[in-house]
């Protein structure tokens, strides 16, 4: 199966050129990488020029799901698969949960099913195991990781979806929605890595989103 990488990117100048390169490493003839830079002030846009990806960019700011749809729109391929701009995740993986696209219909990857992640500060470990808490308890599924930006689907599941999120609650509303509607999800663990640049990640605000995206992927339409 062909993909499309989808990078989401605002103000990660400092970590797109490595997500780029190594995503570049386990590319295959056909695939494709596409860096959305979400209004970013910095030179985000210009370093992932550099790379010789395809870049869009504009801007206004539309927040981090705003950035995932254009990124949608623009793929070409069917395989579609999202990886954060800031090193957090491990590009190495991406063939592992394409792999598993051939019994699944959602894969992400999780850095909450065993160990507790190196290098991530407190607060943002709790934020997501509570929100993976709550939507396990909502789903009655069992999800380790509500909030992981690495993921692999075709894009027909996206298309087949209205995602109301406009930020950081993307991921659980997808999630949320994907399990309600009946598709097939499963989880493959990955090791986080330390981020580059300052996470925009704050608990009790983000918590309540994460909450409030879960009970929206599941009954608004």
């Amino acid at each position: 199966m062909k993909i499309s990488i989808i990078i989401p990117a605002y103000n990660e100048e400092k970590g797109i050129r490595e997500v780029i390169l190594r995503c570049k490493k386990i590319c295959k003839s056909g695939d494709e990488i596409i860096v959305v830079s979400d209004g970013s002030k910095d030179k985000t846009a210009e370093v992932a020029r550099r790379t010789k990806v395809r870049v869009i960019d504009y801007k206004n700011n539309k927040g981090k799901a705003g950035a995932m749809k254009e990124g949608f729109k623009a793929a070409k391929n069917e395989g579609i698969v999202t990886i954060d701009a800031d090193c957090t995740y491990p590009p190495e993986a991406i063939p592992l949960l394409v792999e598993k696209l051939n019994n699944a219909d959602l894969v992400v990857g999780t850095r909450f099913r065993r160990d507790w992640p190196k290098d991530m500060p407190f607060h943002r470990v709790m934020a997501n195991k509570v929100g993976a808490l709550v939507t396990s308890v909502i789903l009655a599924r069992k999800v380790t990781d509500v909030t992981t930006g690495l993921r692999a689907f075709r894009k027909k599941l996206i298309n087949n979806m209205t995602i109301h999120a406009k930020g950081l609650d993307f991921e659980a509303e997808f999630t949320a929605k994907a399990i309600t509607k009946g598709y097939r999800y499963a989880e493959v663990r990955i090791v986080a890595e330390q981020r580059e640049g300052a996470s925009s990640l704050k608990f009790f605000r983000d918590i309540w989103r994460f909450f409030i995206a879960v009970l929206r992927g599941k009954f608004y339409k």
